[in-house]
């Protein structure tokens, strides 16, 4: 029963991809079905693999969700770094991936099931069904093709789309770290930052030969959800067993956040912030396994578990460096405070050391350039709090918070502790009160380690909002540390209640008899209109008028989109392409899926060598010879030029008509090289 089981957990999680991918292109590709299914058991040979090596650590108590979640995780990093080294390119790296599944799978066919310990296999289903339909409802937007409104089409994602697609399709044609290249401007080296989560969208792009932007929406976006309900399973069966484990799947994919509860701070919703911040889904799910072995680790005295649970957290740096940040200090001195049978005077001396070596490791990160502002000294919270008062729709809750801190004088103590209540209760809803009442019942019946879990990720997610500086290097968003880890507290919070509710209240097996099986099933088909209701611009903000709706913010011309096409279509994967406006969007550099000579930015000043370029791109714009315009192209590899209608130029009548491609004003010229 148990094969005929997990066999029917492969088939789901086929199926599921298979129909984002039907949904989003609007037809059936049987070389994308067997790139999934080629995708499906090579995650499962290095589970297999990785949990044979790790049986003596964790005890697989998730059956096929864990193993399929840590052999993704571990394949897609081998798939990332040899993306980074290899000269080869996609084909072959995949090829090495894919011989290295054989060989893990041989090494975990070792690996024997328990049998004495309750059967994984239904629940871990149950687990994949419930995440693969949340994942397939909360991206209705996304998988919606784009909506033609008179003469452009509006996507219907967050402004970021563009990059994503952009990053998909540079890490699908990439030949080592040398062929991936600065967003905005051609032969300057690749900023990488947290770039992992990329490579399985990149692979099944390349291997379907799916345009990027379509795999964003049938399978970077959904698929990143899909892991998180995974992860929930994960880390809630290795502490109770895989049937509470289902019910904190429930409560992270099903269940409506704080801001679908009511409580009127978009900014600080779960769901919206880890759809628009689109790697803090892979970054959640990495970091839950990093706990898992953590716990583990911690609970049962196992040193060995305890270092791969920091190895899954470095790990994580790579797949959202936020939720490492948020993570490090944290995991670092919990083995100091819960290790088993080790005498107090060590702990302290352990944590201390530790607590230098982070101190110093920070320390040193501020002296380079690339890394955030992280100063602790709460100079942050004054201009964060305004920034919040704005984010509340109008109501209640903006009223009075405003009345709190804008009208009102009190203490500094006071005003942080007003500044707890804003962040706690935005941030968690009703699943805070929850995980109290959960706290006071289950005080004598839980481990330590397991009991504080939660409200330490609480406590570090509070101090990190309240007590850091706004970063004023430009590396992202000012407030980025602040305000990104609420996704991590959030999913921990929601998981950990989820699942201890359903522990106390049955333990871990289903619920027994017709009325409560009845009962338990239509809370579950209760949950699922979650999505329904609230999966309707949920990638907008309300609050900032300009990002209300996407058409507002979204909205790419009818003709643009085809003359990108056009580029995509008939250029090879390192051509380099520049277009009249300078792309601030990112859209054209998405669309063609081709690096961009110089770009702007709507999101940041642009650097010295790239304000350079800019300026030499408009005197290439005021040429009027057109040898002139040529050489200029040569010399700096540009093959392709798109130029706007509403675009001065002082080229010759007689060249604008030899565009390769003319819409509605829209026209491309190709330039050789």
């Amino acid at each position: 029963m148990r094969k005929a089981i997990n066999l029917a957990s492969f088939a789901a999680i086929v199926a599921i991809l298979f129909f984002w991918q039907i949904r989003v292109s609007r037809q059936i590709s049987w070389t994308a079905l067997a790139s999934f299914v080629v995708f499906v058991l090579i995650c499962l040979a290095y589970g297999r693999g990785f949990l044979a090596a790790t049986a003596k650590l964790v005890k697989n108590r998730a059956g096929l969700s864990f193993q399929f979640l840590s052999g993704f995780f571990v394949a897609n990093t081998l798939l990332f770094f040899a993306s980074l080294v290899s000269p080869f390119g996609m084909p072959t790296n995949l090829s090495i991936l894919a011989l290295g599944a054989l060989g893990m799978a041989a090494f975990g066919a070792r690996l024997k099931p328990d049998l004495d310990d309750f059967d994984a296999s239904l629940p871990s289903l149950l687990c994949i069904l419930v995440s693969g339909l949340a994942a397939t409802l909360w991206s209705t937007d996304s998988q919606t093709q784009p909506v033609l409104q008179g003469q452009t089409f509006v996507y219907q994602t967050w402004q970021d789309f563009f990059f994503h697609v952009r990053e998909i399709s540079a890490f699908a044609n990439a030949k080592g770290a040398g062929t991936l290249y600065h967003f905005r401007m051609s032969d300057a080296p690749a900023l990488l930052y947290h770039f992992a989560s990329y490579l399985s969208a990149s692979a099944i792009s390349f291997a379907t030969n799916t345009p990027a932007v379509q795999i964003y929406s049938s399978f970077q976006l959904p698929f990143g959800i899909f892991l998180t309900g995974i992860a929930a399973f994960s880390l809630i069966a290795s502490i109770w067993g895989s049937w509470p484990a289902l019910a904190a799947t429930a409560a992270v994919v099903l269940l409506p956040d704080a801001y679908q509860q009511g409580f009127a701070n978009k900014y600080l919703s779960y769901t919206f912030m880890s759809q628009v911040n689109l790697g803090s889904l892979y970054g959640i799910a990495c970091a839950a396994l990093a706990w898992i072995f953590m716990l583990e680790g911690s609970r049962r005295g196992k040193i060995m578990a305890v270092l791969v649970g920091y190895i899954f957290l470095a790990i994580c740096l790579f797949y959202k460096a936020h939720l490492f940040v948020a993570n490090s200090f944290l995991i670092l001195i919990y083995p100091c405070i819960f290790f088993p049978g080790v005498r107090r005077r060590w702990r302290f001396a352990v944590g201390l050391a530790l607590t230098g070596i982070f101190v110093g490791v920070i320390t040193y990160s501020q002296t380079l350039d690339r890394v955030p502002i992280m100063r602790m000294d709460g100079s942050g919270i004054g201009s964060y709090i305004v920034q919040q008062l704005g984010n509340f729709d109008e109501g209640h809750l903006k009223a009075y918070f405003t009345q709190v801190f804008k009208l009102e004088h009190h203490s500094k103590p006071i005003d942080a502790l007003n500044a707890v209540a804003l962040l706690l209760i935005s941030t968690f809803g009703l699943w805070f009160p929850a995980a109290l009442l959960v706290l006071v019942a289950a005080r004598k019946k839980m481990d330590s380690a397991i009991l504080a879990f939660p409200f330490f990720v609480t406590a570090n997610y509070l101090v990190m909002s309240i007590g850091l500086a706004m970063d004023t290097r430009g590396i992202g968003t000012p407030d980025e540390l602040l305000s990104r880890p609420l996704v991590w507290a959030y999913f921990v919070i929601a998981a950990w209640t989820g699942g201890a509710i359903y522990h106390l209240a049955i333990g871990n097996r289903p619920p027994k008899g017709l009325p409560a099986q009845t009962g338990l099933f239509a809370l579950l088909c209760l949950a699922m209109t979650s999505p329904f209701v609230f999966s309707k611009g949920l990638q907008t903000l309300p609050t900032w008028k300009e990002k209300a709706k996407y058409e507002q913010f979204n909205s790419v011309p009818v003709c643009l989109v085809k003359a990108a096409v056009f580029i995509r279509d008939n250029s090879a994967p390192f051509d380099i392409f520049q277009d009249s406006e300078n792309d601030p969007r990112f859209v054209v550099t998405a669309l063609t899926e081709r690096q961009v000579f110089a770009g702007d930015s709507i999101y940041a000043k642009s650097e010295k060598k790239v304000k350079e370029r800019l300026d030499g791109l408009t005197d290439f714009r005021n040429m009027q010879d057109v040898d002139q315009v040529q050489r200029y192209a040569k010399v700096h590899h540009i093959a392709w030029y798109l130029l706007y209608p509403e675009t001065q130029v002082a080229w010759p009548s007689a060249f604008l008509e030899t565009a390769s491609f003319n819409c509605d004003g829209y026209r491309v010229f190709h330039f050789a090289n």
